[in-house]
């Protein structure tokens, strides 16, 4: 295959990566890395991209910081995750100060989803809910402060 023939098939793979959904350059890169491309092919077509406005690591992390808020998790799980997907923490922060999610409300709204309506009648049922938050990001202060809201709604 000659390289003009190689860097074609690449881009066009690359297209139809992005007409699927937005992608980090991370992702890109390994993914025309398993299809088989070189390096120098890769870094080529993705510096296309970007400078053609079809790959942004800012768009993909608007997109991916939404739809972890919406599926209930907490900062400190999207902060973790982000580098993970090719993400700085310095654009996770900036997009999250865009964004201004509620934590407090998000934290309530993840354990009412997950728990119901109704308080931990014990302990063991009480440390269930505090790991679930913890583990999807919420820091103890958000889970409290939902906890509270949970029991006082209970007691109206």
């Amino acid at each position: 295959m000659t390289a003009d023939n190689e860097t074609q098939q690449a881009e066009e793979t690359l297209v139809r990566l992005l007409a699927r959904r937005e992608h980090s350059a991370r992702e890109l890169k390994q993914k025309l890395k398993q299809r088989g491309f070189d390096h120098q092919t890769i870094e080529m077509v993705l510096t296309k991209a970007q400078e053609n406005g079809w790959q942004s690591d800012r768009r993909f992390a608007q997109v991916w910081v939404r739809a972890c808020i919406a599926k209930g998790d907490g900062v400190r799980k999207i902060m973790a995750h982000a580098p993970q997907k090719g993400l700085s923490s310095e654009l996770i922060e900036d997009i999250l100060q865009a964004e201004q999610p509620n934590w407090n409300h998000a934290c309530y709204e993840r354990l009412i989803k997950k728990f119901g309506e109704t308080p931990p009648q014990d302990q063991k049922q009480r440390d269930k809910i505090v790991r679930h938050l913890m583990q999807r990001g919420y820091s103890f202060s958000e889970i409290k402060q939902a906890l509270d809201r949970q029991a006082n709604a209970d007691a109206d």
